[in-house]
């Protein structure tokens, strides 16, 4: 079987904002996610690859040994990583193509923020604010994840002086060619997993995982595959599959480090296979349990700096 992939996909383009559509301009959030998935997004994504590719040696390897844990023990570990309140960081994103026309050779780099806070009632709020280059601000967005699955998305648009919100999960169309799942940290809970192998990735004993969409659940990925690390349980790479079983988006973590008691990704790559286009994420700073309050996350705080 091959090498376990990750991928949190990320859309990025130079058309001009569409006033009625403004998720669906190609550009830079999906970094958030990405990053959102930073949360994904900050707990850092850990691998496993399998390098037995007879499928009887597969299937055996599916088999957990009496004393080690079980596909559902392994996955709650690594969510159980995102134990923090709140978080804030602040990364740089460089964006490259590896097409042959001017925009997909073209390297472009932005700085954002990441705000996020688990609310008491169960919800994820997510805030990302860019800093630089100035132009970058009306792509300004907060993501809601509700304990059910839903997500939304929303923005500010200047020229309209309103609110646009998407909660199509499934939809590419929702920031910049990003699926909203992709932004919410890949909502694992939507699969159900199962443990495909041990093998190591760049030296580190993994666990390869398989996670296939549970039947009620909604999604543009139908399956992905993760490598936890054996060690913390933070995840090393990511590959989310398209409906024709296809790699669609590969997440590759290349540095974890352990921050206020979290262990927090701090540089990892998105490659977009379908856009050519690949981000390299590097987080420069990054604070846990700032008591943020709820106005962070308010449509006037987004309107505040995305107008600013």
């Amino acid at each position: 079987m091959t090498r376990i992939k990750q991928t949190i996909a990320d859309q990025i383009g130079k058309n001009p904002p569409n006033p009625s559509n403004p998720w669906s301009i190609p550009g830079l959030l999906p970094f958030l996610i990405a990053i959102a998935l930073l949360p994904i997004l900050l707990l850092g994504c850990r691998n496993e690859s399998n390098s037995n590719n007879n499928s009887n040696a597969a299937n055996a390897n599916t088999e957990r040994s009496p004393s080690g844990p079980d596909a559902a023990a392994i996955i709650e570990r690594y969510r159980a990583l995102d134990d923090s309140h709140d978080s804030i960081t602040r990364m740089r994103a460089r964006i490259s193509g590896s097409g042959s026309s001017e925009e997909l050779t073209s390297v472009h780099q932005i700085q954002l923020t990441m705000y996020r806070k688990h609310e008491p009632d169960g919800r994820l709020m997510i805030l990302i604010e860019f800093t630089s280059p100035a132009e970058e601000r009306d792509r300004d967005g907060i993501i809601t994840v509700y304990p059910d699955g839903r997500i939304e998305g929303v923005r500010y648009v200047q020229s309209t002086d309103s609110f646009v919100a998407v909660s199509d999960s499934a939809s590419e169309d929702a920031l910049f060619g990003m699926t909203l799942q992709e932004l919410a940290e890949g909502q694992p809970e939507k699969y159900e997993f199962s443990l495909i192998g041990d093998d190591a990735y760049n030296g580190t004993p993994v666990y390869r995982m398989e996670g296939r969409l549970k039947v009620a659940a909604e999604s543009k990925f139908p399956r992905l595959e993760l490598l936890i690390s054996k060690q913390n349980f933070v995840a090393l790479q990511a590959d989310f599959y398209d409906n024709h079983n296809e790699l669609a988006r590969r997440l590759t973590v290349s540095k974890t480090e352990q921050m206020a008691g979290h262990w927090t990704r701090t540089a990892w790559s998105i490659d977009n296979r379908a856009r050519q286009k690949k981000i390299d994420f590097e987080a420069s700073e990054v604070m846990y349990d700032q008591n943020q309050g709820d106005s962070v996350f308010t449509r006037e705080h987004l309107k505040k700096i995305a107008s600013r």
